[in-house]
């Protein structure tokens, strides 16, 4: 297998996405590219057919497509052994049950192989499932195709979410990057935990990633958070212990944005402790929640997000009415589009 002089690394972190490694892996595969990607499907432990579908892509395309096969350990892990087997000069994660827009994955490649950058961001589509329609995400305000100082244009871009991301692989490596394991909600921990260490960045207009929802198994479904509520909160510490202990050299700007997404953190455990449906666990959990947050003193951070300051005051008691009101329509499109207008505009809120 010759995986020398490859641009990039894709893994496809794969637990029982039988179903989904033919519709995914085609997108990948053109023949403009093919000799400049490595492939690195890693099985999660899978209990389907995965790894025997992979299989039949790497036999044919024996020298960009490695199936790697693993113990369960979770998306985290997956992501993990992709950074330590990765070999191209930049790194992306395309899961399994998700795809590519295939002509602008070519054009990303070919910008990679003339430049040199920490961290690309393009906008993705979301393709819901029930509609079939997509939707174009994650338009930045910054001029594209320049390459500028990581911390001159954070404050504008903030942090986007991970379909938005390509790094450089040796930020990854060098920095021992390294996130939750056999945990949901890491997404947050890639997104964030190689900022530190980012000196340029580039925003690529033309969107790459198709991110599948609506299919009723992401574990951002408010009955899947309210059910995995203990995760929210481990990842959450976890990131809060990763802000406290930031570099030295880290700039002002990304502290400021890396405690701006903190506080989104902080928004949605209220949000998930306060849907718990039996009274007595909500009204301890949410206790617990709020004397963990005056603990650390994080409503008294000027880089807090004033919401989510008003949130820790009052013990989030002045959204439980959204929160109720939410559990009754989050089925309903109007919602949702609801919803996403009011995430969309805490993503562009000043502290």
């Amino acid at each position: 297998m010759n995986l020398e002089n490859k641009i990039l690394t894709i893994t496809v972190p794969s637990y029982n996405t039988e179903k989904y490694i033919d519709e995914c892996m085609p997108y990948l595969v053109d023949e403009r590219i093919i000799d400049d990607i490595e492939i690195l499907v890693v099985s999660d432990g899978s209990k389907d057919n995965t790894v025997m579908v992979a299989n039949r892509w790497q036999e044919e395309y024996p020298n960009s497509i490695r199936v790697i096969e693993k113990e369960n350990g979770g998306h985290g892990s997956t992501i993990n052994r992709g950074i330590a087997e990765a070999t191209g000069k930049y790194f992306k994660v395309i899961d399994g049950d998700d795809w590519v827009k295939t002509e602008n994955l070519v054009l990303l490649i070919e910008f990679l192989k003339k430049n040199d950058v920490d961290l690309i961001n393009n906008p993705y589509f979301e393709h819901d499932e029930v509609t079939g329609k997509e939707v174009l995400m994650m338009e930045l305000p910054t001029l594209p195709n320049r390459i500028n100082e990581y911390n001159k244009v954070v404050k504008d871009i903030k942090i986007p979410p991970m379909h938005t991301v390509t790094y450089k692989t040796s930020v990854l490596k060098e920095n021992n990057i390294k996130i939750d394991e056999k945990m949901f909600y890491v997404d947050v921990e890639y997104i964030t935990f190689p900022l530190p260490f980012i000196k340029t960045q580039v925003y690529l207009d033309f969107p790459v990633y198709v991110y599948r929802v609506n299919s009723g198994t992401q574990s951002m479904t408010i009955d899947n958070m309210v059910k995995n509520r203990a995760m929210h909160l481990a990842v959450l510490a976890h990131e809060w212990e990763f802000i406290k202990n930031l570099p030295e050299k880290t700039a002002k700007s990304v502290r400021i944005v890396l405690k701006q997404r903190f506080s989104e953190l902080v928004i949605a455990q209220y949000v998930i402790d306060l849907s718990i449906k039996d009274k007595k666990a909500r009204v301890i959990e949410t206790k617990k929640f709020t004397k963990f947050t005056k603990s650390e003193k994080i409503e008294q951070d000027s880089e807090i997000l004033v919401l989510s300051k008003i949130l820790i005051k009052t013990g989030g008691t002045i959204i439980l009415p959204a929160v109720k009101l939410r559990s009754t329509f989050q089925s309903n499109k109007l919602w949702r589009d609801i919803e996403r207008m009011i995430l969309n505009t805490v993503k562009k809120m000043k502290k």
